[in-house]
């Protein structure tokens, strides 16, 4: 016990046990203003760093505010201008689609000045047609009749067999509907083009009602004839890939390629107009095979509003 109050730490807290005491009886003397003094002087020190964090942190979401507004406002800006730079993207593609067609249109009457083209785009597909028939986006509002022709550059595709105000529908090569009269440019034999579901699987046409003894021959560029009125003359169709013969052994026909990718085609030309159109060419027939092949006269738009179930050029 004695050891304990000798011990250090017992000296040091007695000292403070004066010092308290000895400031106790100060405070009481002077009254409590020094006290507030004393705490005063303690407290100073924690206010400032206490007032300056509150500033700063003020500032700091002053800032952080507007910092929020402008990124907010440059984000809204970026928006808008990806929104114009996809209408001009757009405006590009439709301008560049425009100036192909119109390429071609210039091609095609710089070889035939005496047809009236519109061109038109695809815009509608049925997956349910197994001959390929696509919508497009003309009616008559700006031309368009049954029957007209609907090609492209590289060839025939078909022909505009339902008119609305805005959109057509066109029924092309592939289907059995179709039939125009066609010709061999080497051999000159001529015939009919049909087709059915078999061949239109295979992107295949055949041409029929050709004699044994044609002279054609694969490779040879079929065209069309001409003779209904309805396709105007030496319009492409495609190539020759083999010889057949029919069912009966006699007559024969020519399986042909079409010139034109009918089942991928986006971009056409229909053909409003031609010198001949609606005409029937009267031509002199020697052959009877060739006589049953002759194209059944077409009437004019003008004479009938529905088109042949048919059509035959």
């Amino acid at each position: 016990m004695k050891g304990f109050f000798q011990n250090r730490s017992f000296k040091i807290l007695l000292a403070s046990v004066f010092v308290l005491l000895g400031l106790m009886l100060y405070t009481n003397s002077v009254g409590s203003s020094a006290t507030a003094n004393l705490l005063s002087l303690l407290s100073s020190p924690m206010q400032r760093i206490s007032t300056g964090v509150t500033t700063n942190a003020s500032v700091l979401a002053q800032e952080l505010t507007v910092s929020n507004q402008q990124l907010q406002a440059e984000n809204d800006a970026l928006k808008e201008e990806i929104r114009k730079l996809r209408e001009q993207l757009v405006d590009y593609y439709d301008i560049k689609q425009k100036n192909e067609q119109y390429e071609t249109v210039l091609e095609l009457k710089d070889e035939n000045r005496d047809y009236k083209m519109l061109p038109a785009t695809v815009i509608g597909r049925d997956p349910n047609d197994v001959f390929y028939g696509f919508s497009i986006d003309q009616g008559y509002l700006n031309g368009v009749s049954k029957n007209d022709p609907v090609i492209t550059g590289d060839g025939i595709v078909g022909w505009v067999s339902e008119v609305y105000a805005t959109s057509s529908q066109v029924t092309t090569l592939y289907s059995p509907n179709t039939k125009i009269g066609a010709i061999a440019k080497e051999s000159r034999d001529t015939g009919v083009t049909g087709c059915d579901i078999t061949l239109a699987d295979q992107g295949l046409i055949k041409m029929a009602y050709l004699t044994s003894e044609n002279t054609i021959e694969a490779g040879d560029i079929i065209t069309t004839t001409g003779l209904s009125g309805m396709y105007p003359k030496d319009l492409l169709i495609g190539t020759v890939t083999d010889i057949q013969y029919e069912d009966n052994g006699v007559s024969q026909y020519a399986l042909v390629k079409p010139f034109v990718d009918i089942k991928n085609v986006r971009d056409i030309f229909i053909i409003t107009d031609f010198v001949g159109k609606g005409e029937i060419a009267i031509t002199e027939q020697t052959d009877p095979e060739k006589d049953s092949a002759t194209p059944s006269p077409s009437p004019s738009p003008s004479q009938s509003p529905s088109p042949s179930p048919s059509p035959e050029g």
